[in-house]
């Protein structure tokens, strides 16, 4: 029994998420920065790829964007005519329906900040109010950020135990959390995380990364009814944990959108949780080592 591919989880690639994040969001970052922080709903979550990439103008923003976010013209390049395109403007910081050259945006920050609900807001709050626009993705303050409030990696979570001992009542347990002997288990790997994240930040939709969730949420509840031998019970408090950490964390890249910084703390908390996912592999190996199981 390879204990990488047995379980309703895989060990490979989690720190691909994170440098997805860091490199393919900065766009996300750039419209997060036009505003003052209020949210908006994505658009477009039935619309065909077709029409959710169509780019009338040819200015390198969709349609989609410059009608739901920006409210400039998806047939003008320039809507405030002030000789720079509207793609050009957002990544400056500029207001592409005010024309230049008085026509900078930032979001409010420090005190400006009146109600912290996200940690996209916390951050905001703990900038100065006279702070550059140009320094607020900065990536060292930001990455400081994340560090200091992403908080504890695993949950506490309950378990059942048992007092039965030796090597069937291992292999019993093992076979409880494995998706190859237990069919409701559902294998989640990074490349999956990856792939779903990938598709809903390039097209908007969410249906993939919230599958992903849905499945996590699912093991989570099928894991917590297994009852673990006491030998085991270290290895099934961190599987369980380890489970609804990556959830929570697949939530937050869902929900990005809403909490941009949000979701860069579930990414690294995701990159780090490979770790801990690791642990469990070689925890299963030495088990079926010693018991023969292999």
């Amino acid at each position: 029994m390879n204990p990488i591919n047995k379980m309703g989880w895989r060990v490979v690639g989690m720190t691909t998420v994170v440098v997805l994040v860091i490199a393919g969001l900065y766009w996300g970052g750039q419209k997060w920065l036009k505003g003052d922080g209020d949210q908006t709903t994505t658009p477009g979550g039935s619309l065909s790829l077709a029409d959710k990439t169509r780019d009338s103008d040819g200015d390198g923003m969709a349609d989609l964007y410059e009608t739901a976010f920006y409210s400039t013209n998806p047939n003008s390049a320039d809507t405030d005519g002030d000789g720079t395109g509207d793609r050009d403007e957002v990544v400056a910081g500029r207001d592409p329906l005010i024309p230049g050259p008085n026509d900078v945006s930032k979001p409010a920050t420090g005190e400006q900040i009146t109600q912290v609900d996200t940690f996209t807001k916390k951050y905001l709050a703990s900038l100065p109010e006279d702070v550059p626009r140009e320094q607020i993705l900065d990536q060292v303050r930001i990455e400081a950020f994340v560090n200091a409030n992403k908080g504890a990696l695993l949950p506490p979570v309950t378990i059942t135990t048992s007092s039965n001992e030796g090597k069937e009542a291992v292999q019993a347990y093992l076979d409880a959390v494995s998706s190859t002997h237990n069919k409701e288990l559902r294998i989640v790997t990074s490349a999956d995380v990856e792939a779903a994240f990938r598709l809903l930040i390039n097209t908007q939709d969410k249906q993939p990364m919230q599958g992903i969730v849905d499945v996590l949420r699912k093991n989570v509840v099928i894991l917590q009814k297994v009852t673990a031998p006491n030998e085991v019970a270290g290895l099934h408090e961190k599987m369980i944990a380890a489970t609804t950490a990556l959830q929570i964390n697949s939530e937050g890249l869902l929900n990005i959108d809403q909490d941009f910084v949000g979701g860069l703390i579930a990414a690294k908390k995701i990159e780090e949780l490979g770790g801990v996912f690791q642990e469990m592999a070689t925890s299963v190996k030495e088990l079926e080592t010693k018991y023969g199981l292999e």
